[in-house]
């Protein structure tokens, strides 16, 4: 169904050292009950010891952060994490403001004439998912908008279908 196909490039590993630059790595160790330096080693392609799904999973929720989620994704090929549970009726304009931005950050370093650091491409990249992430979550929003009123459902399907037929 899925042809998932893995990006040569290192999505993953980047994600991982740009968490680890973000994130008090001695407050996140202490709370997952392991040696801060082992939850740095983790995070560092070039060690030995692997961070684990169950490891990912605590990290993404202490820290509420989807960065190294984010690149597994890109990693895969795919869109980033969009955490449905966020959706509140009352925050679209919150959801449109903050894609906007994002994507006016993206604007601004796609014509910036300085030189692209490391750290340029990891905050080009976060903008990128948020923006993604934002517009995401409006669709969400009025995706259950619209199931949650039959008729608007109805009339929706119905232009849906007339110009899906070719009847207008």
């Amino acid at each position: 169904m899925f042809d998932y196909r893995v990006s040569k490039q290192n999505h993953f590993n980047d994600a991982c050292a740009a968490f680890a630059l973000k994130n008090n790595m001695a407050k996140l160790a202490a709370q997952l009950g392991i040696n801060p330096q082992t939850l740095r080693n983790k995070l560092n392609p070039d060690q030995v010891h692997q961070l684990s799904c169950v490891e990912l999973l605590a990290l993404t929720d202490l820290t509420e952060d989807a960065m190294i989620i984010d690149g597994l994704l890109a990693q895969l090929n795919c869109m980033p994490a969009v955490p449905v549970n966020e959706v509140a009726d009352g925050n679209m304009v919150d959801y449109a403001l903050h894609a906007t931005a994002a994507v006016g950050s993206v604007a601004a370093t796609a014509v910036s004439k300085e030189r692209q650091t490391q750290q340029c491409k990891r905050s080009l990249l976060e903008s990128v998912n948020a923006g993604i992430r934002h517009l995401s979550l409006i669709s969400v929003l009025i995706q259950g908008r619209v199931q949650a009123s039959p008729a608007l459902a109805s009339a929706v399907g119905a232009i849906a279908s007339v110009t899906t037929n070719g009847l207008v």
